[in-house]
């Protein structure tokens, strides 16, 4: 039998070496986690945008054959079913929401002035469809008409007419 003394006591306890040791750990674990886990977090919200820009492409389409003519603007549409985070089939009224909580940004090119001066702009100053502009804003929520532009690059956009729809630093 092990008689306990007043020495004893400090023993059953962590010393600050020990501690010092677990937290180092836990900060590396947390320095190399929050990272990939924010990657993931960004590359699953931009391949929820495209998903779902094409989804409301085809409800433009629809409204298009029914009405003879591009909507002038989304809430002109009824409801579209969207994909949610998890996966599943929601329906949205307008505004049409992307994953970051942000209306989807729509203009109708038809309704534009000569020359199109609202439309969002490749880098060498050309418009980047020639039906309508439609696209997020991404994550960060800011946005320039140029898609060379620092503030564009993480937009997810529709361009050459529906055949790219992508991150804008990938056009």
């Amino acid at each position: 039998m092990v008689r306990r003394t007043k020495g004893s006591i400090g023993r059953r306890g962590f010393t600050l070496v020990e501690i010092t040791i677990v937290l180092v750990i836990v900060g590396i674990l947390a320095v190399i986690a929050i990272p990939a886990y924010t990657n993931f977090i960004n590359r699953s919200g931009n391949s929820l945008a495209i998903r779902n820009i094409r989804l409301l492409e085809h409800a433009i389409k629809t409204y298009e054959l029914e009405n003879l003519r591009l909507p002038d603007f989304l809430g002109d549409m009824g409801p579209v079913s969207f994909l949610d985070k998890e996966g599943r089939t929601v329906t949205q009224s307008p505004p049409f929401l992307d994953p970051w909580n942000r209306p989807f940004r729509y203009l109708n090119l038809a309704s534009e002035p000569p020359g199109m001066p609202n439309a969002r702009r490749d880098g060498h100053d050309k418009p980047l469809s020639l039906d309508y502009d439609l696209y997020s804003m991404g994550a960060d929520g800011v946005t320039n008409k140029k898609l060379d532009h620092p503030f564009s690059l993480d937009d997810i956009v529709r361009a050459r007419s529906g055949a790219f729809v992508d991150l804008a630093s990938k056009y």
